[in-house]
């Protein structure tokens, strides 16, 4: 079962931020990456851990992956900005398009939004297609509404995509 955050509850908006490691400890780096997203908001969910296969760039090893709720009072580009120092942190290198890395943050969801920019485009444009983020993401917002149906929608038209359970939880 998943620990709340100890930080008090933040009224604002509630943002869905997808995790993956496939280089180092990666249960531990998403374990702690986890613990760092509580300085930009409260962590209010956080699904299980899962195991996939890489997407495009190949042989690299299996990645694991997870999302969390976030209540945050920051903007969508001041949240992307604190994902991306917090992948800083993680030693993240943007060398190879869907290549290895130590930590990736994706912003999925923020507040039902639709925006596309230069830097941010939400929803994220790929979610509704990949495994790896609908099983984590439906197991804690189910009825999340992303490409005109439900996350557990989404996940049950999907074709099956090398995504695993592994057992174990973030917090």
């Amino acid at each position: 079962m998943m620990k709340m955050s100890s930080n008090p509850p933040i009224r604002g908006s509630r943002a869905y931020i997808g995790l993956g490691s496939n280089l180092g400890d990666s249960l531990e780096i998403l374990r702690a990456a986890t613990a760092r997203l509580a300085s930009l908001g409260s962590v209010v969910g956080a699904s299980p851990v899962y195991e996939s296969d890489p997407i495009g760039f190949q042989p690299q090893p299996a990645f694991q992956n997870a999302v969390v709720a976030l209540d945050t009072s920051l903007t969508p580009l001041q949240l992307l900005d604190g994902l991306l120092a917090i992948e800083a942190e993680f030693k993240r290198q943007r060398a190879v398009r869907w290549g290895p890395r130590t930590l990736d943050l994706d912003l999925i969801w923020f507040d039902g939004l639709e925006l596309e920019s230069s830097r941010l485009t939400l929803p994220h444009p790929r979610a509704h297609e990949r495994e790896f983020v609908l099983r984590p993401l439906a197991d804690i917002a189910p009825a999340l509404p992303l490409a005109g149906a439900t996350a557990a929608r989404l996940l049950a038209a999907l074709p099956a995509q090398g995504v695993r359970s592994t057992g174990h939880t973030l917090m």
